[in-house]
């Protein structure tokens, strides 16, 4: 029996979406390994090597993004997303560093469940970035990330997150709790 034509056609498609889907994992791959790189970059007040980096991950999105017109069903391939999440992530906290804000960033990663998971994750960069702020002298500055990190936790609880969100959510109440523990003892330690 003669096969039909569009098993000819189906095999194609699915050997050229595979292949483009493995061309969307490197780029993928590649834009978290950039983005967490920054996110490095930024605690070692280095604004400007993450800005380098932050900028070849766009690069390396918008490239892996092409796929996208041919096929669609690779926008949600979990790769891409989770290097999408370490994007935000990236992008939020170094607008936080830049102005003492969190905010809007790139339209890419502004899909709530990748913004929120980004937010999340922010706060335990926030964290880090008290806690190195405090061992250079520079205590002032726990007060403005706790209140930062309450209003993020804050936001999130009005949300009723579940699943994946929900895990992330508990993690940025932990990081709130890690905060309220340095006011805590910079309150002991200044009396």
């Amino acid at each position: 029996m003669k096969r039909p034509a569009i098993f000819s056609q189906l095999q194609k498609r699915y050997h050229g979406q595979q292949e483009a889907r493995r061309a969307l994992i490197g780029k993928s791959n590649e834009a978290l390994s950039k983005s967490k790189r920054a996110i490095f970059a930024l605690h070692r007040d280095d604004h400007k090597e993450a800005a380098n980096l932050l900028s070849q991950a766009d690069v390396l999105f918008t490239q892996a993004e092409k796929s996208f017109k041919r096929y669609e069903a690779l926008e949600y391939e979990g790769a891409y997303k989770a290097a999408l999440e370490e994007y935000a992530e990236a992008l939020l906290f170094e607008g936080y560093l830049r102005t003492g804000k969190l905010g809007k960033i790139h339209e890419r990663a502004m899909e709530p469940a990748v913004y929120l998971a980004g937010l999340t994750d922010t706060t335990g960069e926030m964290v880090r970035y008290a806690v190195r702020e405090i061992t250079l002298g520079n205590t002032d500055v726990v007060p403005k990330v706790y209140e930062s990190v309450e209003m993020v936790v804050e936001y999130l609880l009005d949300m009723d997150l579940t699943g994946y969100l929900r895990t992330k959510f508990d993690q940025a109440k932990k990081n709130l709790s890690r905060l309220e523990g340095m006011t805590y003892d910079l309150a002991i330690r200044d009396k």
